[in-house]
């Protein structure tokens, strides 16, 4: 009874029987065979398999700067480069900068400062001198038509003709003018001209005086352009301001040997015209000695039709009171200040020295 359940339960395939299958000899030679003559094989596998990696590290290529790098390099020294030429131009332009001021400033000379100071005074005094005259100019003309005005009243207060008739009477009472009121018409029409005949007069005075006073700046403009040296020449004056330097003090010397004159000391300053100069001078004549001072300046002489200028010199005797009576009284009118024109300076001299040279006798 066994029996029958077991061949129910398991199937038969007829295969149970078989031998089992084994690699026959001529199968492994095969494959090795195969394995030997480029057939697969699992070691060969293997050795792909592990020498893939070493491949491809010895043979990567090394990294390479991208594009973008390589501009951002290049534009970083470029902008490295034009920073220093900027810094190099920028010291440049300063050092050619400082030379020209400094050039600027060489050049400009003593005559020029001197002729922009009188250029801009004439300029101011004439500004005002025309102010002056516009407002004497109206003045005038209003005085004039003022003048009109009264002597047209004073004509019509003196001088109404008669209408005659009924009305005669009446007329002749009302054409009659208070004495009073004519009077003082008179009175302010003699005010009225001299006023205006003095308002005339200063008018043109002052037209003398710009006319003088722009003659006078046109010949200062041409002596300082032609005192001042041309560019050329100025390092060849630099050049000789020594050798002239020693001339100068040698003529000097000869000069107060033979005219027993020395000025120790000049001061310039401004003036209301041009410069003003003052002299301290020592005359010695005999064993003796007067000191004295020299002012130089110019002045507006208005006595003339034409006004002029005229240099003039102010002499100051100094120290008088430290010498002898004697000597003072040698000096004569020499021992007082005065004024003397520049021109006549010669015969001052002359005179002065045979003051002092002069005998106490005499």
């Amino acid at each position: 009874m066994a029996a029958p359940t077991a061949s129910r339960g398991v199937k038969k395939t007829g295969k149970e029987n078989a031998p089992p299958r084994t690699k026959s000899k001529s199968g492994l030679d095969a494959a090795g065979e195969e394995d030997s003559f480029g057939g697969y094989s699992g070691e060969e596998d293997g050795l792909k398999k592990s020498s893939k990696p070493a491949s491809k590290i010895g043979s990567a290529k090394p990294l390479q700067p991208s594009d973008d790098d390589v501009s951002v390099t290049e534009l970083r020294r470029r902008l490295s480069a034009m920073t220093v030429e900027r810094d190099r131009l920028r010291t440049q332009r300063d050092a050619f900068s400082k030379q020209f001021e400094d050039l600027s400033k060489t050049r400009s000379t003593d005559v020029e400062g001197l002729f922009e100071k009188y250029k801009q005074k004439a300029d101011m005094q004439a500004k005002a001198q025309n102010d002056i005259i516009a407002s004497q100019t109206a003045l005038t003309e209003k005085l004039q038509a003022k003048v009109q005005t009264i002597e047209k009243a004073l004509k019509e207060a003196t001088g109404l003709p008669s209408a005659g008739g009924p009305f005669e009477a009446g007329s002749a009472s009302s054409a009659k003018a208070d004495p009073k009121e004519i009077r003082a018409l008179k009175d302010e029409l003699a005010k009225a001209r001299s006023e205006s005949k003095h308002r005339e007069e200063k008018y043109t005075q002052l037209q003398r005086e710009y006319k003088a006073e722009v003659e006078h700046s046109r010949s200062l403009q041409a002596s300082a352009r032609g005192s001042v040296p041309p560019t050329g020449t100025g390092v060849t004056s630099s050049l000789n301001t020594g050798e002239e330097a020693e001339k100068d003090a040698a003529c000097i010397a000869l000069y107060e040997d033979l005219t027993m004159l020395s000025i120790p000391n000049v001061k310039i300053k401004p003036a209301r015209i041009g410069k003003e100069m003052t002299f301290n001078c020592i005359m010695s004549v005999a064993e003796q000695s007067l000191n004295f001072k020299l002012r130089c300046y110019t002045e507006l002489d208005k006595s003339q039709d034409k006004p002029v200028y005229v240099k003039t010199v102010h002499y100051l005797p100094e120290l008088l009171q430290h010498e002898p009576e004697a000597f003072v009284r040698k000096l004569d009118y020499f021992s007082n200040e005065f004024v003397v024109p520049r021109d006549q300076l010669g015969g001052f001299f002359v005179e002065l020295r045979s003051k002092m040279g002069a005998d106490d006798d005499e």
